[in-house]
């Protein structure tokens, strides 16, 4: 069997490209499938094609067309060059699936999404962001009711795209019941494997009190907030640390926030190689996100045993947190986010309690023997 991937690019250290990664190595290892892997960005100067490593039984290759580069351009010429480029695309995917004799192309809600029930080979969706994902950005990023209006155009546009498909699979149940409640009937919950799965767990000293954070430096991961919510943590604890793990465009940012909020004990760490060793050396995990899927950093964090407060996204945080596995907090509160957190610190015996129940919960559920074979029944089940 041929299975195709789309994805937009495998360059960044982001949790798509590490849960495809783990993914196809997976299947690689444990089926016969012939596995290729097709991006649309070109890769830049100086990084790998992939971040991740692949096994040597997957193949990867770009189409190059490079759609970020309309990303900046006004707003008529930005559409222009979009569909130009999505034109371009769609017959070079097309082509290639011919050529090749793909039996099944798997997307991951790139822009082939437009388009994927047209392809001529089997077809499915994989969504790692909820339905409105597209419209929470635009909402996250602008104000005006233009941007808002045009979010739920996107919205709109992304829930007849996939109506066509055979299959279209979230992460949880309740974005799943979202999907359901736009008419789409063709909705599958199989959530991700934890990619510290195999991995070894060195418990180490903990030589410091560390509050960890991990993501990619965007708006939607809400570290803004989290810097407001550890300025008073900072003044009544100051024997604790926070430590942000990620890289991206709002650095210059944050870093500013914590120049102008006098902060002394936080570090934006960027990239790490190893995140087994980061989730081992920190005290207690928080999400500050806006919006999210499954949170994949949260189900590191529960698998390695530790302690973990998160804002109450739409999707996701409630999933992985419930029957006192952790902490929720209302979505946005910076004062309650900063209040949870000092509770948490301060009493280390019931939050050890609670990340002991995570932890068995976690590695029931979110391990690659519990999750994998869904999606060998799954890729069965669509190309029989």
């Amino acid at each position: 069997m041929k299975i195709l991937y789309c994805i937009p690019h495998l360059y960044n250290s982001g949790g798509m490209e590490r849960v495809l990664t783990q993914k196809v190595n997976w299947l690689a290892t444990h089926t016969d499938y012939s596995i290729t892997i097709a991006t649309t960005e070109s890769v830049p100067t100086g990084e790998r094609i992939a971040y991740f490593p692949l096994d040597k039984k997957v193949d990867v290759m770009s189409f190059s067309l490079d759609f970020n580069e309309d990303f900046r351009k006004p707003l008529l010429a930005k559409w222009w060059g979009h569909m130009k480029r999505m034109h371009a695309y769609k017959v070079a995917l097309t082509n290639y699936i011919k050529q090749h004799k793909i039996d099944l192309c798997i997307s991951l809600g790139g822009k082939e999404i437009a388009f994927l029930h047209t392809l001529p080979c089997r077809t499915m969706v994989e969504f790692h962001f909820a339905k409105d994902q597209r419209e929470q950005l635009l909402n996250t990023t602008h104000s005006s009711y233009f941007w808002r209006l045009l979010g739920k155009i996107r919205t709109l546009q992304l829930v007849r795209a996939v109506k066509p498909l055979s299959k279209v699979i979230v992460l949880t149940e309740a974005d799943k019941k979202d999907w359901q409640k736009a008419g789409c009937n063709n909705v599958i919950t199989i959530p991700n494997p934890c990619s510290l799965d195999g991995q070894k767990l060195h418990s180490q000293a903990k030589e410091e009190n560390i509050v960890l954070a991990v993501g990619r430096l965007h708006k939607q991961k809400g570290f803004d907030l989290l810097l407001q919510a550890w300025r008073p943590i900072e003044e009544l604890h100051p024997d604790w640390h926070l430590r942000i793990v990620g890289e991206g465009e709002e650095r210059t940012h944050l870093e500013k926030q914590i120049q102008d909020l006098k902060l002394q004990k936080v570090v934006l760490a960027g990239n790490v190689k190893t995140m087994a060793d980061e989730y081992t050396k920190a005290s207690l995990f928080v999400l500050s996100s806006r919006y999210e899927g499954l949170p994949l950093v949260v189900i590191e964090a529960l698998w390695s045993g530790l302690p973990c407060v998160a804002f109450d996204c739409p999707q996701g945080t409630k999933e992985l947190l419930q029957n006192e596995q952790g902490w929720i907090v209302p979505n946005g509160n910076v004062e309650k986010l900063s209040e949870q957190i000092m509770y948490t610190m301060t009493h280390p015996d019931e939050a050890l309690q609670r990340a002991d129940k995570a932890q068995k919960y976690a590695r029931a559920t979110y391990s690659e023997s519990a999750i994998m074979p869904q999606w060998v029944q799954i890729i069965e089940e669509e190309v029989s």
